[in-house]
């Protein structure tokens, strides 16, 4: 009896303890996006290289509105359209960010999550230097490396016309040159959780875990990886930070790299009932010392 139960319990402790470990090491192997160290020049698959224009700051700033390893994309008035040199004079420097080489075969996704202040639910008549836009960019690429499409997602609260005292809104770009803006409603003070993935002929964009919009432009098809992440915001010439969080890319579904982020469980082992229960937990811990003395 004695022998049947120290078996028992020592395949019990050797099965929480693999658990453990695996749990361990797929922690390690998660596919989470480095938090924010920059180099210049890129490419990179280990650091934020720039992408049109660098912004002032890209930088981890610890923990924020209630998450860790929180992104600041800092914009500053002395990088806006007229401070800029006239190289960089155009309004397509106003994008600015960073990127970073994941080179994911398909299907793939990558995920992002932005704070949106209360601030900046404004409609802005008039001024639009109360602009505020930060959006998720990737690239995707055939097989020479070339690039081939550009999915945008992100918030912006500028009309798209006037260029200011718009509708705070999230927007998709397509492979038409359009914007396309999401009925999905804006939560301010918040995080809100944005996925794509690329399935080899669409591109299909979420947000919060709902599916809000689907793009099938044909030049999709011409991709076969996706090449870069990308994190910008949009520089009016005002000063103002976009933050970002919880970065992953992988071949996986936007689901499961969310997954990724969510709290641990708390394990549960397996407690012993029944008259022999005080004597099975004693000989539960003493094998377990046991183990480690002899490892020492």
């Amino acid at each position: 009896m004695t022998n049947r139960v120290n078996r028992s319990c020592s395949a019990a402790f050797t099965t929480l303890l693999a658990s453990a470990a695996f749990a361990v090491t797929a922690a390690h192997a998660a596919p989470i996006l480095p938090a924010y160290p920059t180099v210049d020049p890129g490419p990179s698959t280990t650091a934020w290289f720039t992408d049109r224009f660098p912004p002032s700051s890209f930088s981890n700033v610890g923990a924020l509105f209630g998450r860790n390893d929180v992104l600041a994309i800092v914009l500053s008035s002395a990088d806006g359209p007229a401070s800029r040199a006239p190289a960089f004079s155009s309004a397509f420097y106003n994008t600015q960010g960073r990127k970073i080489d994941v080179a994911l075969p398909l299907p793939a996704s990558w995920i992002a999550s932005v704070y949106l202040p209360a601030s900046w639910a404004t409609t802005n008549p008039g001024d639009n230097l109360l602009n505020r836009r930060t959006d998720l960019w990737a690239t995707l690429k055939d097989g020479a490396n070339a690039a081939t499409y550009f999915p945008i997602i992100g918030f912006t609260n500028a009309d798209a016309t006037t260029g200011f005292g718009g509708t705070p809104r999230f927007r998709v770009f397509d492979g038409n040159g359009n914007w396309n803006d999401l009925a999905t409603p804006v939560a301010f003070g918040a995080w809100t959780d944005i996925g794509v993935t690329f399935t080899g002929t669409t591109v299909e964009y979420r947000i919060n875990g709902a599916l809000v919009f689907t793009d099938s432009h044909a030049d999709i098809a011409l991709g076969t990886q996706v090449g870069d992440v990308m994190l910008q915001a949009y520089n009016w010439g005002s000063d103002y930070t976009a933050n970002w969080s919880q970065l992953a890319a992988d071949q996986a579904t936007v689901a499961q790299l969310h997954a990724l982020f969510a709290p641990a469980p708390t394990p549960s082992i397996p407690v012993p009932v029944g008259p022999l229960a005080p004597a099975l937990s004693a000989l539960a811990i003493s094998l377990a010392a046991l183990r480690l003395r002899r490892r020492r």
